[in-house]
């Protein structure tokens, strides 16, 4: 795992991203979203991009700071803005004796604190969440918080959109994963604000879907180099590669997230199978 990879992990500020607006009443939108290999293709795309891997990394764990505390998971939660706290009290609501259970009163005060990045109560914090790494019922959890806190709201968004291609549905989900659902201007809801300004609305009021798309990428680029908040500028211009992934992507025409996907950009050169 290098370094600037690992920057990648970055999201709206950490205020904004404990409780994405759109989780309730989502779930029925599973069966809209995408189907099961295209979901498994744009995981891998996203496990990627947040941990240098194709494979989900359960046990990752690390302080990167960037002012969120630690990261950790298979999608980046961290302990200062709310879904590391959502893993472990739904874990140990499954399994109460485990190691993580002693770290929910620091992870609760941590909602609410001032500084997001005082890990200083958090001791061992990292091993003991690399430890569960195989647990199964730790990696279902986490499936279970990813999907209601980021792949079905970004199917939410996806309908709203009219968005049909698999290509843009993968957009959306990993755009949420890395900048949130707040009300901040560096969030998902922000950048199709603007793209739809842009474009003079969205596929639901008859833009063409990639032209709308390529907008969009050009939106989420420029934001990830120029951000609302400041103090994520130098981690986020650092992550402008993935956006570049979507975009090879469709210029090779894929947009339906067919199999195998050889990617040959500057910073990434791999095939998603």
């Amino acid at each position: 795992m290098y370094a600037a990879a690992r920057l990648l992990v970055q999201r709206s500020p950490p205020q904004e991203k404990a409780l994405p607006k759109n989780t309730g009443g989502e779930v029925s939108l599973l069966a809209a979203g995408l189907d099961p290999n295209q979901k498994r293709r744009a995981e891998q795309l996203i496990s990627l991009f947040e941990n240098d891997t194709l494979e989900l990394a359960y046990g990752y764990a690390e302080r990167l700071h960037d002012g969120r505390g630690i990261t950790c998971g298979r999608a980046g939660f961290t302990t200062g803005t709310g879904d590391a706290y959502e893993v472990v009290q739904r874990y140990t609501a499954q399994v109460p004796h485990n190691k993580l259970a002693k770290y929910l009163p620091e992870l609760r005060r941590s909602l609410t604190a001032r500084n997001k990045d005082d890990v200083s109560r958090l001791h061992g914090f990292i091993s003991d969440w690399k430890s569960l790494g195989n647990d199964a019922v730790f990696r279902s959890v986490q499936d279970r918080v990813v999907d209601e806190l980021y792949y079905n709201p970004s199917v939410g968004y996806s309908n709203r959109l009219n968005l049909k291609t698999a290509l843009a549905r993968a957009v959306m989900y990993d755009t949420i994963i890395q900048h949130g659902d707040g009300d901040d201007p560096d969030s998902l809801s922000a950048l199709i604000q603007r793209t739809n300004q842009a474009m003079g609305g969205s596929p639901q009021q008859g833009i063409d879907e990639r032209k709308w798309l390529g907008k969009f990428l050009d939106v989420r680029r420029s934001d990830l180099q120029h951000p609302a908040d400041r103090s994520t500028q130098h981690e986020w211009a650092q992550s402008v590669g993935r956006v570049d992934v979507f975009k090879y992507i469709a210029a090779k025409g894929n947009y339906q997230l067919n199999g195998p996907i050889p990617i040959h950009t500057r910073d990434y050169n791999v095939t998603i199978p």
